[in-house]
């Protein structure tokens, strides 16, 4: 039987030894990115149809706008300021715009995507207007890609810049060692 351990303060913790856990788990999921990295991308996912990308790309939009918490009358409007639609500048003799979109001809592109497709360059003001980029994501997956933020792509920069600087302090180590 061991002999019970002696505290000099009753307050006194225990060391805790889970440090060289958390280095072995660093170090394996670093090893798990780099390995993802050298394969490069996964074979793009088919799909069956023209007609299924377009409910795909809707639900994304439909996520969107979830996450934005406006109506969709509301992103309607945004959208029609987005591209500064007016009935008047559309009936122009020389138009600046095209009609206005409806909230009638919206509902249709996200509840008949089959047959009533959204036109891509309303994406860009769905993504303005919802600030989400949910509808690009849905585009992008197909190829097994995905979109980065700014602020993810500073980190990954971050990343690349650690991973230099180790990189210049070995070279250091190394010269240094070759000159003794």
């Amino acid at each position: 039987m061991s002999r019970p351990k002696k505290r000099i303060d009753d307050r006194q913790m225990e060391f805790n030894f889970t440090f060289g856990k958390k280095v072995d788990d660093f170090i394996r999921h670093k090893e798990q990115i780099q390995k993802a990295i050298d394969e490069g991308p996964k074979v793009p996912k088919k799909v069956e149809n023209e007609f299924e990308l377009s409910i795909v790309i809707a639900a994304g939009i439909k996520r969107a706008i979830d996450k934005s918490g406006l109506s969709r009358e509301q992103i309607v409007d945004k959208i029609n300021e987005y591209f500064g639609r007016t009935k008047d500048a559309s009936h122009q003799d020389d138009p600046t715009c095209r009609n206005p979109l409806t909230i009638n001809m919206f509902n249709n592109y996200l509840s008949k995507p089959a047959t009533c497709p959204i036109p891509a360059y309303y994406l860009f003001a769905i993504h303005h207007v919802t600030k989400s980029l949910a509808p690009a994501r849905a585009i992008v997956a197909a190829e097994d890609a995905k979109i980065a933020t700014g602020s993810e792509i500073r980190q990954m920069h971050l990343g690349k810049l650690e991973e230099h600087i180790l990189e210049i302090k070995k070279l250091k180590q190394e010269i240094k060692t070759r000159r003794q």
